[in-house]
């Protein structure tokens, strides 16, 4: 266990130094996710994307159980072998008892007309025993603010599934190259944990109470927000079809590149952050205050600027025959944005210990989701697509509510700290849009097409908006700062860093030159 008297210097800096890995690493990754997402877009079709969509959600879904199961070792004081013995034992028992689930969900699956979900369900079942042989000691790592194990876990598999993905696609050119890339990268994230942080397998639930009251709320508010998020794609495949799932994925995954992507592994530090916070000094609102800020400053720009370019980005990158996910990432793109600061509210209510909270507002989430995109795939793929971006709006607005108990204690508190932000963004939108006009709008949509004399233009274009748009951001953000004399913020600490580093970086030089 960590020691309470350890300097807050040196919590501050393993925080920091493990956020910078973690994006740095994601940054990594999602550029190769990018680059096999545009690969297998170009060989599959949306089809085999709207199928594809299911087996990943499902993957999601018992990674995200296994996750939780093993999490409340961040929370405990005191950590004993007894207690990874018993959280390894609920991972095997709920990845038995989900294979089993799968198994004999077969029936009803067929009711839905697609044969291609019945195929995987024998797939499903074998990764859900996959994925539960995962080693708990392995997030003791992120307990202790070490954070580079976990950004080698996510580099690895993504390299993994990228290999395995973009070959099997061009021999096979079907959904099934998607679900075996997933396997084998699910299988060596298993071999990674245990080799990097061994314990023999052993099963005991000789400390159940100390995990189960704390896991089971903590689960049920996940599996809730799990659902309630991936709702919209579920009932979209179900009611209109593969094809309209497998253009609302694309667009929902380019939309999420910088937010539930590229951010999640950086959510990693948030949860101990706050523990290590909560733990060790009195100043846990003022780190979540923080903490909202450096979210918004960092992921909202991001998405707006992706929205801004979303049209340049499909024609290009994946091919006029996903045209219509750009509306997906104009509707849902700064909307995913705001939905991040759920995962601030989440660990201010782990640390706190009212996951029942938490559970009662997922639970009622997922309610008004099933609603609203019940009501709005009636009205076909745009009105589905409303109907997303009004449930995301639910989402934003019932955080903020549970937000109130944290922080500034007002309800627009997490966005109102960030407020140099989002006039920065309005900016950036004005200035992106300005330059489109000057540009003119060409008649026919797929004008890029036409003949590769007209991609440099495009790219031009492409790179005109993005310049103008980040140095509209940056220049905007550090004016308001200025008139408003320069209190600590997200600016300072951005100052400071690369202060720091390029300090580092000279200090090396010179030593190097020596």
């Amino acid at each position: 266990m960590e020691q309470p008297n350890e300097p807050k210097s040196n919590r501050s800096s393993a925080l920091a130094m493990g956020a910078a890995t973690l994006l740095a690493s994601g940054l990594f990754r999602q550029g190769l996710g990018l680059v096999t997402l545009a690969i297998t877009a170009r060989l599959l079709t949306p089809e085999d994307f709207g199928v594809a969509a299911y087996f990943l959600i499902a993957t999601a879904f018992l990674e995200m159980l296994q996750r939780q199961i093993a999490i409340v070792l961040i929370r405990l004081d005191d950590v004993t072998q007894d207690h990874l013995e018993t959280i390894f034992t609920f991972q095997v028992i709920f990845g038995i008892l989900f294979a089993l689930i799968f198994y004999a969900s077969q029936p009803l699956v067929s009711l839905i007309g697609i044969p291609e979900l019945v195929q995987i369900i024998p797939a499903l079942c074998l990764l859900a025993i996959t994925v539960a042989f995962r080693s708990p000691r392995f997030i003791l790592f992120e307990r202790k603010l070490q954070f580079g194990y976990a950004a080698g876990e996510e580099t690895l598999i993504r390299i993994i599934y990228s290999i395995t993905a973009i070959t099997l696609a061009w021999i096979w050119r079907d959904f099934w190259a998607i679900v075996v890339a997933n396997f084998c990268a699910l299988t060596a994230r298993g071999i990674w944990t245990f080799s990097i942080a061994p314990m023999a397998p052993r099963l005991s639930l000789s400390r159940w109470r100390d995990s189960l009251s704390f896991s089971m709320w903590s689960l049920g508010a996940q599996a809730a927000q799990f659902f309630s998020k991936n709702m919209p794609q579920m009932i979209i495949g179900a009611t209109l079809g593969l094809a309209d799932a497998g253009v609302f994925r694309l667009g929902n995954r380019i939309s999420t590149l910088v937010t539930t992507q590229l951010f999640a592994p950086m959510q990693r530090v948030i949860y101990p952050g706050l523990a290590d916070v909560a733990r060790n000094t009195d100043r846990k609102d003022e780190a979540f205050i923080r903490l909202n800020e450096l979210l918004i400053a960092i992921v909202l720009p991001m998405s707006v600027g992706m929205a801004l370019v979303a049209n340049h980005i499909i024609l290009v990158v994946f091919g006029f025959k996903w045209l219509a996910a750009t509306q997906v990432i104009w509707v849902l793109a700064p909307l995913k944005a705001l939905e991040t600061l759920q995962a601030n509210v989440r660990a201010a209510t782990y640390v706190e210990g009212s996951t029942k909270l938490l559970f009662a507002r997922n639970t009622i989430l997922l309610i008004l989701v099933c609603f609203f995109m019940s009501v709005g795939v009636k009205f076909g793929f745009t009105g589905a697509l409303i109907a997303a971006g009004v449930a995301s709006i639910a989402a934003i607005t019932m955080t903020l509510t549970i937000a109130k108990r944290h922080g500034t204690r007002t309800f627009f508190g997490p966005l109102t700290v960030a407020w140099r932000s989002i006039v920065s963004c309005i900016a950036m939108i004005a200035v992106v849009l300005l330059i489109a006009s000057a540009f003119g709008t060409p008649v026919h949509v797929g004008w890029a097409f036409n003949s590769w004399d007209e991609v440099p233009r495009l790219l031009v274009i492409f790179l005109t908006k993005v310049l103008a748009g980040a140095f509209t951001y940056v220049a905007t953000h550090l004016l308001l700062w200025l008139l408003v004399g320069q209190p600590d913020g997200v600016e300072k600490v951005t100052l400071q860093f690369s202060r720091r580093a390029l300090k580092h970086y000279l200090d090396a030089r010179t030593a190097k030159q020596r």
